[in-house]
């Protein structure tokens, strides 16, 4: 019987001597003029923790907890597009994966590539709904968010269609 509650004593100082600190830094910026960008929203997804960026567009978020997991960061901010991105760290290697979705819109006229064929145009486009651009420096991750206006970004596709004509 002492075998028994010795076991389970030493079974529980194992689980509680298991802590695993899991942190990621970054700075935040404007795609279109490369500024910071402050009070940004970091969430760490599934963990319930929130930082937002000081005036230069850096945050810290951190979590210690049982077991080292793979960090799901999203960072949201008024007027952008957010952008969101799962960690995967190990001994080899450093894996991101970003996350991507896209929404179909269409156009208030329609685009004709070859103005001299009427019979061929365009109505609607693809529009991606988060942002996607980041790189990773020095254990360091740098996001760039998008602006989230949409009437800009189907005139910047309308002109590039009617310049590859």
């Amino acid at each position: 019987m002492k075998t028994h509650y010795i076991l389970i004593t030493l079974f529980i100082v194992f689980l509680t001597s298991c802590d695993c600190y899991v942190q990621v830094e970054g700075q935040v910026l404007s795609s279109q003029t490369g500024k910071p960008i402050s009070g940004a929203l970091v969430t760490m997804l599934e963990k319930n923790e929130k930082v937002k960026t000081d005036a230069h567009g850096r945050f810290k978020i951190a979590k210690v907890t049982g077991f080292c997991f793979d960090a799901e960061l999203e960072i949201k901010q008024p007027g952008y597009k957010p952008f969101q991105i799962l960690l995967a760290r190990s001994t080899d290697y450093n894996s991101y994966k970003v996350k991507s979705a896209s929404k179909s819109v269409d156009f208030e006229q329609p685009v004709y590539p070859n103005p001299k064929n009427l019979n061929t145009f365009i109505q609607s486009t693809w529009i991606e709904k988060y942002s996607q651009s980041f790189k990773h420096s020095n254990d360091s991750l740098i996001v760039y968010l998008d602006e989230d206006n949409l009437e800009a970004e189907l005139k910047q596709i309308q002109k590039k269609l009617e310049n590859n004509r």
